[in-house]
């Protein structure tokens, strides 16, 4: 790569110790031959002499910020050491708080002199300041520290200043980040990734996802800022490949309250909560109240599907069913399904022939060392094909059927050392569309992402991956859970994460435009888990031949 196509990149920092993931971020640059680190430029706030005597300190603090405030930040402090005990037990986040010394990282330094309100968060800069940026000649600054910036700072390199807010920015705005998807019981958090303009959090928004909210606040904290990491180096990948800054998505009017941290009281009341939590699942634990993925079937097309008159297949001893897909041979329909096995640790794929009333066993159809889940199948040149899951081992793969329905072959893989899940094909304008659910940052969450790719058979290993992946980045709405045909139209349906529960719910989406370079979804219609009184969630739906299939999660009663 010549010297006219290299991305100048500094960063902003209050500090010359930064969290590992912004050592990681500038690690990856450094490491890539389209940028080139140049300067550290750190901004530290003045710090105030404080007097030596803790008396005067207090009488200090109370005067300026309140008796009450002083209380709640010193019960969040307490709240934080207690998660931060907690988080350590964690192998994946245990380092989630830990510092580097980023000079080690980037030899060149700059020094500036901020200009801190009287409130202490929003920073301007001297002139002189601004133009010994300038001369640096950088494409892009990183926001990766605290403050608010203001001023010309925002203008002071050729493509302004990319920051993250670790939120939604259409529903929440301020601090701190992770804490208040948790209080609420939100299902997703969010993240924004943008251009800094003068408004708080309200910047040219270049990235917005969401992740599933995870139950406690460090961690989703934690979990929030390895994702989104991910993503700002696929933005600024897409920079060194531009050289400019991706089209903003629309902004909306933002009508919510700027978000603080958390008083006494919202403190106590998280607190209460989640440990009401614990003891909930520990006392059902005890108490023997299982939790089991059923599947059930209708003699119904998924329009007219009510799912409350579901025939229920039993579960196997020592197991459970689930990821239902139906399909009819020679006037019969059968049902292939993850056939969960409890003391193996791993789920089979077996087959059911459904009749009038009821469904029988035909037996297991693929059994691999490894676990298999999600039978998906679509014909082929007069083949029928099946692609389960198979992340366990790092692949995805398809079957033929030799002998139907217990036969099956390894026909190709497809895609190898892949952490891929629930992958589904089909052909749209003579082209061969793969829809898979990738965890591109390995942490065992594969809820968040949608990626497309194409090629000219669903036997290639040769898969072109989409201009726009991800192409859903929404945990809401990302996983797939099916897909249904009607009248040259294509129905993805999905999964919808809840606070704390996997597979929540459903809802089915048309795919309106597909493209090499373009991909667009509507909702058409949501599947809650309210057709049962012990229905806890309800994360796959089918439907073929007028035979539609659903699995569903129970918990059993006292």
């Amino acid at each position: 790569m010549s010297d006219s196509n290299v991305i100048r990149v500094g960063i902003l920092s209050d500090s010359i110790h930064g969290s590992k993931y912004v050592h990681d971020l500038v690690g990856w640059m450094i490491s890539r031959s389209e940028f080139v680190v140049t300067h550290l430029i750190l901004h530290p706030a003045p710090q105030e002499i404080a007097p030596r005597n803790w008396p005067p300190r207090f009488i200090r603090s109370v005067r300026n910020f309140g008796l009450y405030a002083l209380i709640s930040g010193k019960l969040f402090n307490v709240l934080m050491a207690i998660e931060r005990v907690r988080l350590s037990r964690d192998k994946n986040y245990s380092d989630h708080q830990k510092k580097y010394n980023l000079q080690e990282l980037i030899r060149e330094t700059l020094l500036l002199d901020p200009i801190v309100s009287s409130s202490g968060l929003s920073y301007r800069f001297a002139a002189a300041d601004i133009n010994r940026i300038r001369s640096l000649g950088l494409d892009v600054l990183i926001r990766c520290g605290g403050g608010i910036l203001r001023g010309d700072i925002l203008s002071s390199s050729r493509l302004g200043v990319v920051s993250f807010h670790h939120a939604d920015n259409r529903i929440n705005r301020g601090v701190p980040a992770g804490f208040w998807e948790v209080y609420n019981r939100q299902s997703t958090t969010g993240f924004t990734l943008q251009r800094l303009s003068e408004e708080l959090d309200g910047g040219e928004v270049l990235l917005r996802g969401h992740f599933p909210t995870r139950h406690y606040y460090l961690l989703n904290q934690a979990a929030l800022y390895e994702k989104s990491n991910h993503y700002l180096k696929l933005i600024l990948g897409r920079i060194a490949s531009l050289g400019r800054l991706p089209p903003p998505i629309p902004s909306i009017p933002y009508s919510q309250r700027l978000f603080r941290q958390p008083t006494a009281r919202q403190s106590l009341a998280y607190l209460g909560r989640s440990l009401g939590s614990m003891a909930a699942k520990k006392i059902r634990k005890i108490a023997g109240r299982d939790e089991k993925w059923q599947v059930s079937f209708l003699r119904s097309g998924w329009r007219n599907a009510v799912l409350r008159r579901g025939i229920n297949i039993p579960n196997p001893p020592g197991g459970y069913l689930a990821d239902p897909f139906v399909i009819s041979r020679n006037g019969r329909d059968y049902c292939f399904v993850e056939d969960y096995d409890y003391s193996a640790r791993r789920g089979r794929i077996s087959v059911y022939e459904i009749g009038a009333g009821g469904a029988e066993r035909l037996g297991i159809v693929l059994d691999e060392p490894f676990h298999l889940s999600f039978p998906y199948l679509f014909e082929y040149q007069g083949d029928l094909l099946m692609c389960p899951e198979s992340s366990a081992n790092r692949d995805v793969r398809l079957y033929r059927c030799v002998d139907f329905p217990l036969v099956w072959k390894l026909e190709a893989t497809i895609m190898s050392d892949s952490s891929a899940v629930d992958s589904m094909l089909f052909e749209r304008a003579g082209k061969w569309w793969l829809l898979t659910n990738v965890d591109p940052t390995n942490s065992g969450e594969y809820c968040s992402a949608l990626f497309a790719y194409s090629a000219n058979s669903p036997l290639s290993t040769s898969w072109r991956p989409h201009a726009q992946n991800p192409v859903v980045l929404d945990a809401s709405c990302a996983r797939n859970a099916g897909l249904l045909f009607e009248d040259g139209k294509v129905f993805r349906v999905s999964q919808r994460q809840g606070f704390d529960r996997y597979g929540e719910g459903c809802q089915i989406n048309e795919i309106v435009e597909l493209t090499d370079d373009t991909y667009e979804e509507t909702c058409i219609a949501k599947i809650e888990p309210s057709f049962g009184d012990r229905v806890l969630a309800t994360h796959h739906f089918h439907s073929r031949d007028d035979v539609t299939v659903f699995d569903y999660l129970v918990r059993s009663s006292l």
